[in-house]
């Protein structure tokens, strides 16, 4: 594999509905990876889709330069450029917008039925099947 080619297990999904296009990356979205799903958007946007939705639920990893990609399309979408929204990923990639609070800078709309398990919280009130009391 070469310095600039994708890693094969990643890839775009792209499903249009009507006025607007879903885009899912599939696999890791890293350094390797975040030029094709920015080839992607611009290829889209070029075409005349001005709503952009990035389903982020068939990631399994997302690291910084994801991230900056987003917060750019953000920026861009933030000054009329496009409508952009984005679908919540897993919990280890929800957790890169937790880390560097950036969650709240990002445009996150609501997603059904989560692909992934609810994990239980902190003080709400959980407890495991097994105690340790005898």
């Amino acid at each position: 594999m070469s310095a600039h080619s994708v890693p094969p297990a990643f890839r775009c999904e792209v499903v249009p509905q009507r006025d607007r296009v879903r885009i899912a990356p599939v696999g890791e979205l890293d350094i390797l990876t975040v030029p094709e799903l920015e080839r992607v958007v611009r290829e889209l946007l070029q075409s005349g889709f001005d709503h952009l939705i990035i389903d982020l639920s068939q990631l399994d990893f997302l690291e910084s330069s994801g991230l900056k990609l987003l917060l750019t399309l953000q920026g861009e979408a933030a000054r009329g450029a496009f409508v952009l929204e984005l679908l919540p990923g897993c919990p280890a990639v929800q957790r890169v917008f937790e880390l560097t609070s950036t969650f709240a800078l990002l445009p996150f709309a609501w997603s059904p039925a989560p692909k992934w398990p609810a994990s239980p919280r902190r003080g709400t009130g959980w407890r495991s099947s097994r105690s340790s009391r005898g």
